[in-house]
């Protein structure tokens, strides 16, 4: 296959239908070019391309490099600093391997001792003895020490002594009266139990009188007042009733507390009189000469009333706070109330501060208190429920 242009900048030779590059035998001859460049036969496909051998081996691209070497002395280089020149000096070079000395122990010398080398050896942790003299004056010296001290001590201690000594009284012990048939846990006990089941089943006023104190005095009052506790016949009080013992108001006595069928709370006093257990009818009623009824209502003359009183700052014109201080004062069932008022400097303000005082100077709010006063008619002015406090009989309710 021959082309018919011809570019006279390509120098690639034209391509003949002898170059058997393809079949140009059915060419035109006209277009065949018989004057150009006539390639190589081609070979032929079946002719296969040799196969070089695996085994043959290829030496590959070598470098071989032969430097002379240079003398040592053109590798050291020349530095200059003002106007000195320095010059490296070559390395050393090391000489052959040497093992290590080894020197032997030498043995201790006479005169310098074993003692002298502290730390190590058999001698390693003992001290060098001390010459006997100096042990000697250490004791001494310890010994006077002690000796001055003691003899300072002495001196300082006896001045105080007697100041100490001087400003003691002789005061006189005060002897206290034993809880006297009364126990936590005795006889006492067993009997209060039984004489309050003997109160409580009651139900006439001639079956009480004989199981309280004063009977003759109070008979007349308790037939009056009295009320029957309404229990089962054969009711006795529960073994988790509380006993207590106190010698509050001068006078040594038992108390009783529980709850009864209905769960209404009771506490009932129990002392002796003569060698019998009585029920202390009006403490444990909290009875006195007036009732709480009249002295709201200003009625009356006051007298002596069992309450719990504790301090409140409730004033007025006629109890002015830099004249009085109040109490609130309730009845035993805590539903009736008056206001007692004492004065400033009575012997009745000072003994109702004392009761309280513990409580006002820890800054805690007081806690009522079972008191015994005695009322006096208020002055005029005063509201129907505000009395005057005349006196601070005892603290409870059971009298001496």
């Amino acid at each position: 296959m021959a082309s018919n242009l011809h570019d006279s900048d390509n120098h690639v030779p034209p391509v003949a239908a002898t170059d058997v590059w393809d079949d140009g035998d059915g060419l035109p001859r006209q277009i065949r070019d018989s004057g150009g460049v006539i390639l190589p036969q081609k070979r032929a496909r079946a002719t296969a391309a040799p196969v070089r051998s695996s085994h043959t081996e290829s030496p590959g691209l070598r470098i071989h490099v032969q430097a002379a070497a240079r003398p040592a002395a053109t590798t050291v280089p020349i530095m200059e600093y003002g106007g000195e020149v320095v010059r490296l000096e070559q390395a050393l070079t090391e000489g052959p391997f040497q093992a290590a000395k080894i020197i032997p122990a030498q043995p201790l010398t006479a005169a310098g001792g074993a003692r002298e080398l502290q730390g190590e050896g058999q001698d390693w942790g003992q001290t060098r003895p001390h010459p006997l003299r100096w042990l000697v004056m250490a004791g001494v010296l310890v010994g006077g020490v002690l000796v001055a001290a003691l003899a300072t001590q002495e001196l300082l201690r006896t001045p105080k002594a007697k100041a100490r000594t001087a400003g003691l009284e002789l005061v006189e012990p005060t002897q206290v009266e034993p809880m006297q048939g009364f126990e936590l846990d005795g006889p006492s006990e067993e009997n209060a139990r039984a004489l309050l089941a003997a109160y409580a089943v009651a139900t006439t006023p001639k079956a009480v009188i004989p199981l309280i104190r004063n009977a003759p005095r109070l008979t007349q009052r308790l037939t009056q007042n009295w009320h029957a506790w309404q229990v089962p016949a054969n009711w006795l009080p529960a073994h988790n009733a509380t006993w207590q013992i106190s010698a509050a108001g001068g006078r040594n006595h038992g108390c009783l507390s529980g709850r009864k069928p209905d769960f209404t709370p009771y506490q009932v006093f129990f002392v002796r009189e003569g060698e019998a257990l009585r029920i202390d009818w009006e403490a444990t009623e909290g009875l006195g000469d007036a009732t709480f009824a009249t002295l709201a209502r200003g009625r009356g003359m006051g007298g002596t009333i069992r309450t719990y009183a504790t301090p409140e700052n409730f004033y007025s014109l006629v109890f002015p706070e830099t004249e009085f201080r109040s109490y609130k004062l309730l009845a035993a069932d805590h539903e009736q109330v008056v206001w007692g008022y004492v004065k400033l400097g009575d012997p009745a303000a000072a003994a109702l501060l004392k009761v309280f005082e513990s409580a006002m100077n820890n800054g805690e709010l007081p806690a009522e208190q079972a008191i015994t006063l005695r009322l006096t008619p208020p002055p005029a002015g005063a509201q129907k429920n505000q009395w005057l406090i005349g006196e601070m009989l005892h603290i409870d309710w059971v009298s001496p």
